[in-house]
């Protein structure tokens, strides 16, 4: 299972848990069409659409099943 946090790649997080494809959009983040999604890690896609990193981390942790620990 994939580390969700804020260095996780988006691309490398869509191929472990496609799901998280529902939060990005939720959040106006297009990350399936982005060519930046192969390298951007999460905190570089939440300041490029001004989204709060804390908030889509945990997020994405509760929609691709992780814990909270």
């Amino acid at each position: 299972m994939i580390e969700i946090n804020r260095n996780t790649v988006v691309g490398e997080l869509l191929r472990e848990c496609p799901e998280a494809m529902e939060v990005f959009e939720k959040h106006d983040m297009p990350c399936r069409m982005c060519m930046g999604a192969s390298t951007d890690t999460l905190e570089e896609s939440a300041i490029m659409h001004n989204v709060d990193i804390e908030q889509i981390i945990a997020e994405l942790k509760q929609h691709c099943g992780h814990s909270d620990s």
